[in-house]
């Protein structure tokens, strides 16, 4: 009898440890790419847990969504025990690399270890140690990046919209760009005021700044404008004077990257392979818009190309720069500080062409517990876009084969 009772107590025990192994696991799954999309992603993210412990960033508190590397941990809907998903947002191309080219280095992630309840924020980041991305974000095809094989899965899981914005003071009669113009400051770096204002006494200088080429940002905008995502261009990188409450005159993106002069500066290297004066540029939008909001120090404004969720942080409630029409069509509701339905119908029927599909792409097939994320994220993403796009659903009218290509109807 005492055997029996013996027997039962360890296999008690042993089925007592199996369930608090069960409890103990841990899953963790690592996402990486698009800067532009990095708020929806996060609003998705945070909705499609069934209880979020916690979370850590980079970015000081309540900037998770648009901070570079976030770390969620809690429990997920069909997955046991404990999920952590990580993302480290480099660029759609950069995305694309991470989990296509064999030369890819560790993307950098917050650990877990840093996550506790609730939200923690202005975290440093850690690298991985191995290349364990498993999804990527990207404004822009794969076949547009350098790095088109192996063929990775995954698809369309929304719209992302882009919009012209302007720094802080510009001239009031400077309220449209051409796509042209945008091609010869691509090609010349500056352009004359007056060809923005129609006015023979506007004797400003506009200078372009914008993203590095890991950026899908910048390929959407070279394909948009028919410059080529894969050809060279003259940008200029910020300084804000020493008062620091003005912009500087900007200085021609230099070869090499100095992050204490010019923060948040890279050099872009994934299609010219190495670094070429002008061709460098910012690694998030974020950068950019924060410049955005500042007036400029003389005669001259700075120009760029900005996902709408950093165009709405330019504007800066009506207090920083401004969104532009782009070949005579305006976001209005952006403009305003709002990516409103009127936007998104312009977007939904064609009218406004400055738009890319947004592609979650997956490192081969996914299967198991990553495959339980990425379905997860793809039934949440479209109720969860805020003021980054627009829904790929029955109410989009109008489809492109690929980026910068020309706008037809479903």
């Amino acid at each position: 009898m005492f055997k029996i009772q013996t027997k039962s107590l360890l296999i008690g025990v042993a089925a007592l440890g199996l369930g608090l192994s069960a409890q103990a696991q841990t899953t963790t799954v690592d996402i990486v790419g698009a800067t532009a999309f990095r708020s929806a992603a996060h609003t998705s993210i945070m909705a499609s847990y069934t209880t979020l412990d916690g979370y850590a960033h980079s970015g000081a508190a309540t900037k998770a969504g648009s901070a570079s590397r976030v770390t969620y941990k809690g429990t997920f809907p069909g997955i046991t025990g404990t999920t952590v998903i990580r993302v480290s947002w480099t660029g759609s191309v950069e995305g694309v690399r991470s989990l296509a080219s064999s030369k890819a280095t560790p993307d950098t992630f917050i650990p877990v270890s840093s996550v506790t309840t609730g939200e923690t924020h202005s975290v440093t980041a850690t690298v991985s140690g191995s290349k364990t991305a498993v999804m990527a974000f990207s404004d822009v095809a794969q076949a547009n990046t350098p790095y088109k094989t192996p063929k990775l899965g995954g698809g369309p899981v929304g719209v992302i919209a882009f919009a012209p914005v302007i720094n802080k003071g510009a001239e009031a009669e400077i309220t449209n760009i051409t796509g042209l113009q945008f091609r010869r400051l691509l090609s010349n770096g500056t352009i004359p005021e007056s060809m923005l204002t129609g006015n023979t006494t506007s004797n400003g200088t506009i200078f372009l700044t914008g993203r590095n080429d890991g950026s899908g940002t910048r390929v959407a905008f070279l394909a948009e404008v028919g410059h080529g995502a894969a050809n060279p261009v003259k940008q200029y990188v910020i300084n804000a004077t020493t008062s620091t409450t003005d912009l500087a005159t900007p200085v021609l993106a230099p070869i090499t990257a100095n992050t204490t002069t010019y923060p948040g500066y890279v050099l872009s290297t994934d299609f010219a392979k190495k670094a070429v004066v002008g061709n460098g540029g910012y690694q998030s939008g974020g950068t950019i818009a924060n410049w955005m909001k500042l007036p400029s120090s003389g005669d001259f404004n700075i120009v760029s190309w900005l996902g709408t969720s950093d165009a709405i942080s330019a504007y800066s409630s009506g207090s920083g720069g401004r969104v532009l029409s782009y070949n005579g069509e305006k976001l209005e509701g952006v403009a305003a500080g709002s990516f409103t339905d009127a936007d998104r119908n312009k977007i939904r029927l064609g009218k406004y062409s400055a738009w890319n599909f947004e592609n979650l792409f997956t490192k081969g097939i996914l299967k198991g517990n990553n495959k339980v994320v990425y379905d997860k994220l793809v039934a949440t993403i479209p109720n969860n876009l805020g003021s980054s796009g627009v829904a790929n659903d029955s109410s989009f009218k109008v489809t492109r084969t690929t980026d910068g290509s020309v706008i037809a109807p479903k």
